[in-house]
């Protein structure tokens, strides 16, 4: 079995929230572990081949909707050829956010990790150079990068037609989360009441935290490739709620000036309205 539907980004945009919220559907079915099955976008997962990856799916019990969520698919170039060779009728949903705020909170995540020394300024200015280092690299530090939504959802529209594709907008899992689950369950053509338990349950997911710990922090993280509960338990334990330092003023109006542009052309791709995301 390989899905037929992706959460295809982005990272910081509340895409683990919104995996929870469709995989209590009855009619939705998610892999039980790993949340994200990075295949298309590792080059060493993707070597494995499609039988390692369908194993991951073996669980499936008969259920419409085949998913599985990758924060990095929307941003790395060749994943949308690889999936289109493997499923030309995937249906994607691509979860975004003020670009600003999500670099922010993209930074504050790697400092969190420890793979991030610099302070936010210092990472964005250095932040072409760094990416262009590799691939561990594009995944850490593209603040901007990963931002520039309108490049990165054109890229899809070359193998995939617009209306296989469901943009969402990170204010909506907390201010209009019913309007959410409703086009969801629409665009998924799964029952809408299927979606009760989960609007129930629903809170907030992956809140700033930071560690008490950090060698304790990166012994679980270490621990949990090869045990994922006891990762799990050492994170819960080490990682305690914080919240972050405002980002400067000179900082922030610079990086609405940046995207302001790509804002304008995503809206147009999309149909949203991203007013609000404008300086």
């Amino acid at each position: 079995m390989l899905p037929n539907t992706f959460i295809a980004g982005v990272q910081k945009c509340g895409t683990t929230a919104l995996h929870h919220l469709l995989g209590q559907h009855p009619d939705v079915f998610f892999p039980r572990a790993p949340q994200e099955i990075h295949f298309f976008d590792v080059e060493k997962n993707f070597r494995k081949g499609l039988g390692w990856y369908e194993s991951l799916f073996s669980d499936w019990s008969g259920q419409r909707v085949v998913a599985q969520t990758s924060p990095l698919y929307l941003f790395e170039p060749q994943v949308p050829g690889r999936i289109h060779a493997v499923v030309p009728h995937a249906r994607f949903i691509v979860i975004l956010r003020n670009p600003v705020d999500r670099a922010y909170s993209h930074y504050w995540h790697e400092v969190k990790h420890g793979t991030e020394k610099l302070s936010f300024e210092d990472a964005l200015e250095r932040e072409q150079d760094r990416i262009r280092q590799g691939f561990e690299e594009r995944r850490h530090f593209s603040y901007v990068s990963r931002g520039e939504y309108a490049s990165q959802l054109s890229r899809y529209l070359e193998y995939f037609p617009r209306e296989r594709i469901l943009t969402l907008r990170f204010e909506d899992l907390a201010q209009n989360v019913d309007e959410l689950l409703r086009r969801c369950a629409d665009f998924l053509e799964v029952d809408v009441g299927g979606f009760t338990e989960a609007r129930r349950q629903h809170g907030v997911r992956n809140t700033a935290r930071m560690p008490r710990s950090p060698l304790a922090h990166s012994l679980g993280r270490k621990l949990g490739r090869r045990f994922p509960r006891l990762g799990y338990a050492i994170a819960h334990w080490n990682l305690k709620p914080t919240k972050y330092e405002a980002m400067k003023d000179d900082t922030r109006k610079a990086l609405e000036r940046r995207f302001e542009d790509d804002i304008r052309r995503t809206a147009s791709l999309t149909g949203m309205e991203l007013g609000a995301w404008l300086p």
